[in-house]
């Protein structure tokens, strides 16, 4: 059939046609609805506008990223900032990136973060075109903020909510030690439920009975919930010597497991949470984590220097803080670095005191 020029289509819209048809799909995953367990949507949108920290271009697979939505005139989001910043810096070497996204012009954004100097070193991004916000806050139908959404090692969404809420650093937690599995965690949450509502009525033993549950479903994996009821047995229940027994038991217990031992250790000498500190228990899970890894491993050096700090010795902590920064892979040793100075730091003030002290007499 000859086709006259009626049926002929102007190049120029021919061409918008198959733009259109080949960005629709695009669109249609960008901006579909998204939960718990669905793939994450990208990690860089045009018109957004790096502040700080790392600019994303991608979820790497095997590492963990925290897309957190707040706003500088936000009294919760400038209240879970602190919270966020120990969170990066403590879980950076496990491959966690923090982002945090505001819809806010580029140049309050900046303001805000350049204010807050070292207290807010995580990536920071301003979007004011709301390509995050709809990609990710309108898709997951979440209204206020802060709003936290972690995307696990797969690249899928693990979590969505408040970043105060516990189970988001729970979450976190796990998908950084390659643990987090959601199956298990489904059959675990019943019983950390149910020793949530226990320790609220102050029924310690059916909150151990519930933790235990729990922890039974895969020790390694829920190993964070063994902390939890130690601090539980000291703090709550003014028990210290069960809890000892207990944590010594533990120790001994993940005596392979050097993630497990190195957090008893950390816990032991410095969590905030402990009204006192217990530095036989954390030398002891130094001893197995040296057993389990090597004592010239720049992670257990690093705890080994973290226990001499909170025991008073600081030359130790910067002796073995520095063994740790040379040990360390080129992409850690900042990390180590800032601890590392942190200790010389208050060596050279404890130093000038002392000379001080010595010049008045």
């Amino acid at each position: 059939m000859r086709m006259t020029r009626t049926h002929l289509v102007p190049f120029a819209s021919l061409c918008a046609v198959i733009v259109g048809l080949l960005a629709a799909p695009a669109d249609a995953q960008r901006n579909k609805k998204i939960e718990v367990g669905s793939d994450a949507p990208p990690a860089l949108f045009a018109g957004a506008k790096h502040i700080s920290g790392a600019e994303p271009t991608s979820f790497e697979e095997g590492k963990t990223y925290v897309v957190e939505f707040w706003a500088t005139w936000c009294p919760p989001c400038r209240k879970s900032i602190p919270h966020l910043n120990d969170l990066s810096q403590s879980l950076r070497r496990k491959g966690v990136t923090i982002i945090g996204v505001s819809d806010e012009s580029p140049e309050v954004v900046s303001k805000f973060v350049k204010k807050q100097g070292t207290g807010m070193s995580y990536t920071v991004i301003a979007d004011p075109d709301g390509g995050y916000k709809k990609a990710w806050m309108q898709a997951a139908s979440a209204k206020g903020i802060p709003t936290a959404f972690i995307v696990g090692p797969t690249g899928r969404i693990a979590f969505i909510g408040h970043p105060m809420d516990p189970s988001f650093e729970r979450v976190l937690h796990l998908c950084a030690d390659g643990k987090y599995d959601p199956k298990l965690y489904d059959l675990a949450m019943p019983f950390i439920e149910g020793a949530d509502k226990s320790v609220q009525v102050r029924d310690w033993q059916m909150a151990h009975r519930q933790l235990d549950k729990a922890i039974e479903i895969d020790p390694w994996v829920f190993s964070g919930l063994m902390q939890r009821k130690y601090k539980m047995m000291v703090n709550d229940q003014n028990d210290p010597e069960k809890a000892n027994v207990y944590l010594a038991g533990q120790i001994l217990k993940f005596s392979d497991k050097p993630d497990v031992l190195a957090d008893i250790a950390r816990m032991t000498a410095s969590d905030p949470e402990l009204e006192q500190p217990n530095m036989d228990l954390a030398e002891a899970a130094v001893a197995a984590l040296a057993m389990a890894k090597g004592d010239q491993n720049p992670e257990v050096l690093s705890v080994v220097a973290l226990v001499a700090y909170k025991q008073g010795d600081i030359d130790g902590a910067v002796k073995n803080q520095f063994q740790a920064w040379m040990a360390a892979s080129p992409d850690f040793k900042p990390d180590y670095k800032i601890t590392l100075d942190r200790y010389k730091s208050e060596q050279n003030a404890k130093k000038n005191t002392g000379r001080r002290r010595t010049g008045r007499r």
